[in-house]
């Protein structure tokens, strides 16, 4: 319940192909993608390393922002994104992005949501490096993560199930694919025009396509204040960041350089769920 939030927003994709970037680490060396080679994403995060000029600026980094969530007029616990820092990644550079969705005491009596998202964005292209998932809501289990080699267009994702039981999946993706995660800081980085559609491909385990509708741009009220926002509606097919099931998704972004996500909703079978901005840090 709490989980179902946060859902993605992703971004346009040039289907033309270019060179891998020149990156200079020297930390890990990077690993071809393979289930005999990756056990975990982690396990592929090198050091952190210093923001320079050559790098794709990302306008959110550094980034933690704190909503308020609520079921109808209930609150039921809180969610955060955050931009957490800049690490080598399978010998790329990064940005590290986490999400997490924890339900409070009241909620947890019937229904506890102990959700984490982790998606690691390449910080030269904004492309997507791949992303972790473990979703806790209620009896619904989900440990996931797909990684993606950009200049191969392919993927390797391993699911694990309650038992400890895992399985590998592998297949092609588009070019310049994101996550489900990574796509709402790519999609913060461009203009956005009340009325026009945005035609997005995704990929989680499977390629997708997602029309995001920019709506509207209206006034916001949430708790860490008033702003001017546009309304977004993305057309979600598969499961999002905190959502085993979900309907209508509507996210805000404030309508400023920085296009903070102001407030989120979703409507599910029982009514709907909100996020409000409650503090940034």
């Amino acid at each position: 319940m709490v989980g179902a939030l946060l859902g993605a927003v992703v971004a346009l994709g040039a289907s033309a192909q270019i060179p891998a970037p020149a990156y200079g680490g020297d930390g890990k060396q990077p690993v071809t993608l393979s289930s005999a080679t990756v056990a975990d994403p982690h396990q592929l995060v090198g050091k952190a390393i210093a923001y320079s000029p050559r790098l794709k600026a990302l306008t959110s980094f550094p980034e933690n922002l704190v909503f308020k969530v609520t079921w109808g007029v209930f609150e039921v616990g809180e969610a955060t994104l955050e931009v957490k820092e800049l690490v080598e990644f399978n010998g790329r550079p990064a940005y590290h992005v986490v999400s997490r969705a924890n339900s409070n005491p009241w909620c947890d009596a019937f229904y506890k949501v102990r959700d984490v998202n982790e998606s690691w964005i390449d910080a030269e292209t904004l492309d997507s490096l791949g992303y972790s998932k473990k979703l806790r809501e209620g009896h619904f289990f989900r440990d996931e993560w797909v990684l993606y080699d950009q200049q191969r267009h392919t993927f390797l994702s391993k699911r694990v199930g309650r038992d400890g039981n895992f399985s590998y999946a592998a297949g092609t993706t588009t070019a310049h694919v994101q996550d489900i995660l990574s796509a709402m800081y790519f999609v913060r980085s461009h203009a956005l025009t009340p009325g026009k559609d945005v035609v997005l491909d995704v990929n989680t385990r499977e390629n997708w396509p997602l029309i995001v509708h920019v709506a509207k741009s209206e006034r916001v009220r949430v708790p860490a204040g008033r702003f001017q926002a546009d309304l977004v509606e993305p057309a979600l097919r598969h499961e999002g960041l905190f959502i085993q099931k979900g309907r209508k998704l509507q996210i805000w972004l404030a309508d400023d350089a920085k296009k903070t996500p102001i407030m989120m909703k979703v409507e599910v079978f029982f009514g709907h769920i909100s996020a409000r901005l409650w503090k940034m840090l």
